[in-house]
């Protein structure tokens, strides 16, 4: 749990600028900020959002827009992409449909991959640069009542099979890290 909290902290922005979310790359804070976090976070405390866990199939709704992992796959090549020797490709389908007033400007790195021996800075959490039509792309806005479909691809270490897919709401306060709101959990097992 600790490690893909500072990951995902380390590398989740911030939301809502004049009423839009925006996500953007967190600078590296003080390690003693992160700590208190993680501190803040281990005993209760209720500013920084809950956990939400789901499984596949079902529909999660934060609080703009709500998305369903419609399947999972793993494998070693997808749309032309290779994975790398020791890597596999997860292959993650997903439905998005806003349920804000608003547009939305959406980025594919808003969703993350973790796995349970993940080292603290392994950015393949991230999705991998896209590279083909049936991907989402890098940023894209998300209309009002707008549904989008596409999917992320991962790349990550070939002996992992059990993956948790993360969705972090991190609401505009004016500072630089933001509000840290809920934490939406999806544990994965791909399909071969």
């Amino acid at each position: 749990m600790r490690g893909f909290l500072l990951v995902f902290l380390r590398y989740v922005g911030y939301n809502f600028k004049k009423e839009r979310k925006r996500v953007g790359y967190v600078k590296k804070a003080a390690p003693w900020l992160l700590m208190t976090m993680v501190l803040l976070a281990g005993c209760g405390s209720s500013q920084a959002g809950s956990d939400q866990r789901f499984v596949q199939g079902e529909t999660v709704s934060t609080a703009w827009f709500d998305y369903t992992v419609t399947g999972v796959q793993s494998m070693g090549e997808y749309g032309g992409y290779i994975s790398a020797e020791g890597d596999q490709l997860v292959v993650v389908e997903l439905d998005i449909k806003s349920t804000y007033a608003q547009p939305i400007t959406m980025f594919d790195s808003d969703f993350q991959l973790t796995w349970s021996g993940m080292e603290e800075d392994d950015t393949r959490c991230m999705p991998v640069e896209y590279y083909c039509d049936q991907q989402l792309p890098a940023e894209y806005e998300l209309a009002s009542r707008e549904s989008r479909s596409g999917v992320l691809v991962y790349q990550v270490p070939q002996e992992e099979t059990d993956f948790q897919f993360l969705f972090r709401e991190v609401f505009d306060d004016g500072t630089q890290e933001g509000r840290l709101g809920d934490l939406y959990i999806m544990d994965l097992t791909p399909q071969t």
